[in-house]
């Protein structure tokens, strides 16, 4: 790999965005049509944008496309200190602002769309709660919102957060994790072109020579930990925009702890939708590229569609 690292190197362009406290973000850009509607896309805690360059380069073929590496995520800098400090929800959400800000920057008065998996979904809700950005639509796939006192929700969150402490952290090369991911339960279902994606983007170079996970074990670790104790679920009833909830399916053999609690959350939003990706766990877009891509595309159409009428006017 020459030149520094980069979790989506091929992407059309790419800016950074500094945080107060001194997390710098890359954003990358994808050109898509100049007059399509543009979207901003979150990942998921310990993925990265490019992780799901083969589904995001689809998505720019009929889509302006921005996706940027979370803070403690790929490319992303951060400087030395409390992890338990650094990586909290508020501040995810607080990037997110900025990232928007950015994004709009280049965009000028062009309607932005929103569309988060998992922890960025989270960001996105928490965001609302604080100042909303005003997008042209938010589409959230499975944001894990903690219900208090939900014995299922915090059992699953303490596994994560001590199954990912004790994550391995170096590999000899994409490759040797490719192998690796591909035996495991929770990745088995990927399709290989989205799990190679994932293996050659999360991996970082080592200076004497091969690689480490972009985002550390004891980062993705205290991520859980902090997002489980969030008051974000309180919050939920404050959010007067339109959110579009996609779950994954809550009736396979395990489903995910999410996936039968996100129907209490979409009550708990004053205007939402909510649909279930038949036989798709929690990382869908790894698992059914092609349906999350239509779920989308659909949405964005709407969105088009409501523009053309109504130039200046957001969906609410």
């Amino acid at each position: 790999m020459s030149g520094p690292y980069l979790s989506f190197p091929d992407a059309d362009d790419v800016f950074w965005v500094d945080a107060p406290d001194g997390v710098t973000q890359p954003v990358y850009a994808l050109n898509g049509p100049a007059d399509a509607p543009a979207v901003l896309f979150g990942h998921a805690n310990g993925f990265c944008a490019g992780s799901y360059a083969p589904f995001l380069k689809e998505l720019a073929r009929h889509h302006r496309v921005f996706a940027f590496d979370a803070r403690g995520h790929g490319a992303s800098r951060w400087p030395n200190g409390s992890l338990a400090e650094l990586f909290t929800l508020d501040r995810f959400a607080d990037d997110l602002g900025r990232i928007a800000g950015a994004v709009r920057t280049r965009l000028g008065d062009a309607p932005l769309a929103y569309v988060g998996h998992s922890l960025s979904g989270a960001a996105a809700l928490m965001l609302e709660t604080k100042a909303s950005p005003h997008w042209a639509g938010i589409m959230l796939f499975e944001p894990p919102v903690f219900p208090p006192k939900d014995a299922t929700a915090s059992k699953e969150a303490s596994r994560l957060e001590g199954g990912t402490a004790r994550r391995r952290a170096d590999w000899s090369s994409p490759n040797s994790f490719f192998d690796r991911l591909k035996g495991s339960a929770t990745f088995q279902n990927f399709t290989d072109e989205m799990l190679r994606a994932h293996c050659s983007a999360s991996l970082r170079p080592l200076a004497d020579g091969g690689f480490t996970l972009a985002c550390p074990p004891a980062v993705e670790a205290a991520i859980y930990g902090t997002n489980r104790i969030a008051a974000l679920w309180a919050k939920c009833g404050e959010i007067a925009a339109r959110v579009d909830l996609v779950s994954s399916d809550p009736t396979l053999p395990t489903p995910s702890w999410s996936s039968l609690t996100i129907s209490a959350l979409a009550e708990r939003l004053s205007h939402s939708s909510l649909t279930a990706m038949p036989k798709a766990g929690h990382l869908m877009f790894f698992e059914q590229p092609g349906e999350s891509l239509a779920l989308i595309t659909k949405r964005l159409r709407e969105i088009a569609e409501r523009v053309i009428e109504a130039p200046r006017t957001l969906l609410t």
